[in-house]
């Protein structure tokens, strides 16, 4: 009988090693979704400054040249791109939250399974 207990204990105690890292692992990936996060609201502000700079320069009125028209256009491709840049990098970021919660998911449901199976291990010791 008391090296059922020993194996258990041994047992108990890798159990409680497991799941410290998988907390951990928790942890790191909720600070990882909320530097995303962080990171997403910055590309979000340089958008809406982006639009604001766009509409500023498609609202004034003025007789332009052919040398000017062009410069113009080419500042608005500019401005296209530049959006279309930001919105695939916001896409980006929104795909690799979703990754890490589900990764999150994942991790969760492992510590349910640990703290289970830490339960019957502590009731088959009593």
């Amino acid at each position: 009988m008391p090296n059922t207990q020993l194996t258990l204990k041994s047992l108990l105690s890798l159990k409680v090693r497991r799941e410290r890292g998988i907390r951990s692992a928790i942890a790191r990936l909720d600070k990882q979704v909320q530097q995303l996060e962080t990171h997403k609201t910055t590309l979000l502000q340089n958008r809406s400054t982006l639009w604001s700079e766009w509409r500023h320069c498609s609202s004034n009125e003025q007789t332009l040249g052919p040398l000017e028209i062009r410069a113009y256009r080419a500042q608005l491709g500019k401005y296209y791109q530049q959006d279309h840049d930001l919105l695939a990098q916001v896409e980006d970021t929104d795909n690799e939250v979703s990754q890490r919660r589900v990764e999150q998911d994942k991790q969760q449901q492992l510590l349910r399974q640990i703290l289970l199976q830490q339960e019957k291990l502590k009731i088959l010791m009593e």
